[in-house]
């Protein structure tokens, strides 16, 4: 946890140091691992998850299964506040379509992706098979899908300082990074402060534009709930990508969060 204000020592101004420094945040960052086929209950990126079999499985408005994008098994997880200590956190998207399941023009139109919030696992899930089986009447369908494989998502607290280019930023400083004199945020040695990866936590990142700068409607003030980055594994023997090397945001308010209303979840992703 040091390492970060040991970078921004090394790279910032002297005269801005304290200021970034104020502004940090615990997260949890994730690395992933391909171990083959995990634990319906466990933290991963893509394969099958935990979907209690008494509820409707997701589908989108043509009756397509979504696919898991990505679950958080909170007891695997050291403890983030306001975030939950137990229960599962899960995301699904539509693969079978090239926007990923978000309408740009209306961000509350969810027919093409999910946010899921189980308290506990005491009712049986679907089967890998039986979810496998679902995806099968479409599988020569065009799809998009955005991890290709499934992996164990393993957790490790950090801390991270407001450099992005932001809401929070313009609010905080209220000027853009890129108005900073003398600090030229293209720049390569910053990258470690900027803050790209997945993440549960902190201050989101964009490879385009924050959506949140055109929104009137209360979900400006929104905060980030989870973030995940495209990467590569070692030897690309596996891959996490949005389009053009993008990258994916899911926001929340801080209300929703503490109240575990994670049904008003949005996302939003993009790539350059």
């Amino acid at each position: 946890m040091k390492d970060i204000e040991q970078a921004v020592r090394r790279l910032l101004p002297e005269e801005w140091q304290e200021t970034f420094l104020s502004t940090q945040k615990d997260i949890i960052e994730f690395s992933f691992t391909s171990d083959g086929e995990l634990p319906l209950m466990t933290s991963k990126a893509g394969g099958f998850g935990y979907i209690p079999n008494s509820m409707e499985f997701p589908v989108n408005r043509e009756g397509m299964p979504l696919s898991l994008l990505a679950q958080i098994n909170f007891a695997e997880l050291p403890a983030l506040d306001p975030y939950p200590t137990h229960g599962l956190l899960a995301f699904y998207v539509d693969y079978y379509d090239d926007l990923i399941g978000v309408d740009f023009d209306d961000y509350e139109n969810k027919d093409g992706y999910r946010v899921f919030y189980f308290e506990s696992f005491s009712e049986e899930s679907y089967s890998r098979e039986e979810q496998a089986n679902m995806h099968t009447p479409f599988q020569d369908e065009e799809q998009y899908p955005i991890v290709d494989t499934e992996l164990a998502m393993i957790p490790s607290l950090s801390k991270q300082i407001l450099l992005a280019d932001t809401v929070e930023f313009e609010r905080t400083f209220h000027m853009s990074k890129f108005d900073f004199d003398g600090f030229d945020p293209y720049d390569e040695k910053y990258e470690t402060l900027i803050g790209f990866g997945t993440q549960l936590g902190g201050y989101p990142s964009f490879t385009q534009t924050d959506p949140r700068e055109y929104m009137k409607d209360g979900k400006e003030n929104d905060i980030l709930l989870f973030q995940l980055d495209s990467c590569f594994g070692s030897g690309q023997d596996w891959e996490i990508m949005w389009g053009d090397a993008g990258i994916g945001n899911f926001f929340i308010s801080l209300e929703d969060l503490k109240a575990k209303k994670f049904e008003n979840v949005w996302y939003n992703w993009d790539c350059s």
